[in-house]
């Protein structure tokens, strides 16, 4: 086996993560400006998932994957926490705002 063609190999596989990476990133902030739309944050969340199983990341390839799947985290948490009811006032406070 000719190790040129391993490492040429190699190189192309590393530029496609890249671009991958890219891609994502952009797809993201594309969905976040239009929430309509046509492949949501789920779809984009497995496809970090996927790559951060590649066993062929390099480290900023690795951290940048990271930081985007925090990113949709927050983004997750964010708009769970707008979506949930305000929480019931207690007897105290109820009595006080009827003053």
């Amino acid at each position: 086996m000719d190790t040129r063609d391993t490492n040429i190999l190699g190189a192309f596989q590393l530029r496609m993560i890249d671009a991958d990476i890219s891609h994502i990133r952009l797809a993201i902030e594309a969905v976040l400006q239009e929430p309509n739309s046509a492949l949501p944050l789920l779809y984009w969340r497995r496809r970090l998932e996927q790559l951060s199983r590649c066993r062929h990341l390099m480290h900023h390839q690795f951290s940048a994957v990271t930081d985007l799947l925090n990113r949709l985290a927050k983004i997750d948490d964010d708009s769970t926490g707008l979506a949930r009811p305000p929480e019931p006032l207690n007897e105290q406070s109820r009595h006080s705002s009827l003053r």
